[in-house]
């Protein structure tokens, strides 16, 4: 394909692709945002907060900082209405999309044989990477946002005895929008550097599932908090959201998914697909 001419940007693919990972993005989304919702709806009902602050006592230190750490205070409101964003099926539900684009774009495009005639159509490998991390990217951040609308939405269907500031649930939305970009640039990192759906699968979900349990344990562990820096999870500190924006932070988060996108894609283009 030497002689064909210069590739204009292929809208088609981009179009045909996003209708594909819709109905994973739209389960994903549907369920996360009624979770807010839900949990509007607890931390509303003074009586269910007791029974949930009492539960949340009883609990294991490794289980509270998975649910939030420093921010379930008692009595904080806005802390408890945070559990949602760090539940972990929620995180479960990220890291679903985050995995299942990628794979579904990429690595079964390949697999299937599906790759090649996209490639003879004068899509070139890097507008096909492209298209892939444009979805893989934006629905990650766009997930996140459909996060906050359920928290807006359960703030408006439910009375608090304290007002709610919404603006820290928009920088938390903000921020984990970043870390769950990063998510989606592992993937699509991963995605690029190896061949075969299983193999790209498994790996991604390893190093993220791993860089969470790190994460937890840095926390949790004194002897392994040096770990934490080098987590995802790190870097969306709920004590510096309360505060402001965390703008070292979000640089940092932004610099992850530029490499990680970067190398996913050189990798990617150098590979020789299979026919």
């Amino acid at each position: 394909m030497s002689g064909c001419p210069p590739c204009p940007f292929p809208w088609p693919l981009l179009g045909f692709w996003l209708r594909r990972v819709l109905p994973l993005w739209a389960f994903a989304a549907l369920v996360i945002f009624l979770m807010q919702i839900a949990v509007c709806a607890i931390v509303h009902d003074n009586r269910s907060v007791q029974t949930l602050l009492k539960f949340l006592e009883v609990l294991p230190a490794v289980v509270k900082i998975s649910l939030g750490g420093d921010i379930l205070q008692a009595g904080n409101t806005a802390g408890l209405i945070a559990i949602g964003y760090q539940h972990p099926f929620v995180l479960f539900l990220c890291l679903l999309f985050a995995v299942g684009a990628p794979a579904i774009l990429l690595t079964l495009e390949v697999q299937r044989g599906h790759m090649e005639l996209v490639l003879s159509r004068c899509a070139t490998k890097l507008q096909a990477y492209a298209c892939a991390s444009f979805i893989t990217l934006a629905g990650m951040a766009a997930l996140v946002q459909v996060m906050f609308l359920g928290t807006v939405a359960g703030t408006r269907l439910y009375a608090f005895r304290e007002p709610v500031a919404l603006d820290l649930f928009f920088r938390i939305a903000i921020n984990g929008g970043l870390q769950a970009g990063a998510a989606g640039a592992t993937a699509l990192c991963v995605a690029g550097v190896f061949g075969g759906r299983n193999l790209a699968t498994g790996l991604t979900v390893a190093l993220l599932t791993l860089n969470y349990f790190m994460w937890v344990l840095g926390q949790w562990w004194p002897p392994a908090h040096w770990m934490l820096p080098a987590t995802l999870f790190y870097y969306a500190d709920g004590a510096a959201l309360y505060r402001g924006w965390p703008a070292g932070d979000m640089i940092k988060l932004g610099g992850v998914i530029l490499a990680e996108t970067v190398i996913g894609g050189a990798a990617w283009c150098r590979r020789d697909l299979p026919h």
